[in-house]
């Protein structure tokens, strides 16, 4: 017996596919904001000479290798976190001044920040980098 009926393939035209794929892509790219991903205001001032109690000023150095140093004592970062949240519930005035070494890595500094941010809040400077 015969099949009469042989099955025909139907052949899918992708040419509308592919149109719809270029204009997603070409509506994504025009929605997408690229310059402004991620962004940090600073704002730098003017570096000047002011008398402050050394109590109400911590200084928290960043090193070339990563590491951090509290007023010139090599402490891990959630040591620095705990000493500085204990001395700004003390003394909601205390400065925090984040100096960091030249050579020392911008996204150290960021992190540093970021941690910073929610104790010390706007009493938070950075400092010129030292020097070798």
């Amino acid at each position: 017996m015969l099949l009469s009926s042989a099955r025909k393939r139907s052949l899918v035209n992708l040419t509308p596919l592919i149109d719809v794929v270029f204009i997603l892509l070409i509506f994504f790219m025009l929605a997408s904001n690229f310059l402004r991903w991620h962004s940090l205001e600073i704002s730098v001032g003017e570096a000047s000479e002011i008398e402050i109690d050394a109590l109400a000023l911590s200084i928290v150095s960043i090193n070339k290798d990563t590491s951090y140093m509290l007023n010139k004592k090599p402490m891990p970062i959630e040591d620095i976190v705990t000493t500085l949240r204990s001395k700004v519930n003390s003394m909601p005035d205390h400065v925090v001044v984040i100096q960091p070494e030249y050579g020392a890595s911008v996204q150290a500094m960021i992190d540093l920040l970021n941690l910073l941010k929610p104790i010390a809040g706007s009493n938070i400077s950075i400092a010129k980098p030292v020097e070798e």
